[in-house]
């Protein structure tokens, strides 16, 4: 799975409505980014320390919650380029059939 940007964590925030008028902070970005990429890890020992927020006993619970609703859009789109896939040849074998 490759790697996903904050900037694409980012431009997807700022698209759904409880950002709509608000200004997002970097660093929920960029901790969103970590939980995506490093598939929802619980060790936020292996986190970095810019990352980490100051009280010792956060639970990151909105960070992972945008970070599973990031993975669920990813999926979702995926499934719909592999449908676009299907269709695109099944309409190409067809046109080539009626064709001949």
């Amino acid at each position: 799975m490759k790697r996903t940007t904050v900037k694409e964590i980012r431009r997807w925030m700022k698209g759904l409505e409880e950002n709509r008028y608000r200004r997002l902070v970097n660093a929920d970005a960029r901790r969103v980014a970590w939980f995506v990429n490093n598939q929802m890890s619980e060790d936020y020992e292996t986190m970095p320390k810019t990352l980490r927020k100051k009280w010792t006993e956060a639970k990151y619970g909105k960070e992972r919650y945008l970070a599973t609703e990031y993975l669920k859009k990813l999926q979702e789109s995926r499934l719909r380029s592999i449908v676009k896939d299907i269709i695109k040849e099944v309409m190409s074998e067809t046109t080539k059939k009626a064709a001949e």
